[in-house]
């Protein structure tokens, strides 16, 4: 798993990376089959394996996707594109994907348990405020971050707690 994830930061104290779906997941889901698309609008169509909004004429599939590992009670699987092709995420540093930050998003803060303590909808561009802000209470876990709009899971966010 240590290759899907990626853009670690480190900013006040509070290191996190962000877990797009697995490689593995990604191509079960692609052999279990759905609707195909091929985008006609950019962006649009968000691949949650590279974190990449489609180029118009790329070829998709939609399926759906449960990003929790446990049997919480917020549980729910979640519609999904990616890309009908195996992809790769970018394993740059530094900046978030211009996938998540130019949308309206609902993100989600969940304790050790998978029970959520904290939710806020916002715009894309206070992403990374809101991470560090989640983060910032001791109990914060990991962070789902959705489309508001829509409800499609984007990617899981999780704290580093080794820095002091």
């Amino acid at each position: 798993m240590a290759a899907d994830r990626l853009h670690t930061r480190c900013m006040s104290q509070t290191e996190y990376f962000l877990s797009p779906i697995s490689e593995s997941d990604a191509e079960a889901l692609r052999a279990g089959g759905g609707p195909a698309y091929t985008a006609d609008e950019a962006p649009g169509y968000p691949c949650r394996r590279c974190l990449k909004d489609a180029e118009v004429g790329d070829d998709l599939i939609l399926v759906s996707h449960d990003p929790f590992g446990s049997q919480s009670k917020y549980r729910s699987a979640s519609p999904i594109f990616l890309h009908r092709r195996s992809c790769t995420p970018d394993p740059g540093v530094g900046e978030l994907p211009a996938q998540l930050t130019r949308r309206r998003l609902s993100v989600r803060s969940f304790d050790q348990s998978e029970m959520m303590i904290d939710a806020a909808v916002i715009d894309g561009q206070d992403l990374e405020e809101t991470i560090l802000g989640f983060f910032g209470e001791s109990q914060s876990h990991r962070i789902h971050v959705h489309n508001a709009e829509r409800g499609c899971w984007a990617v899981n966010v999780d704290r580093v707690r080794s820095l002091t």
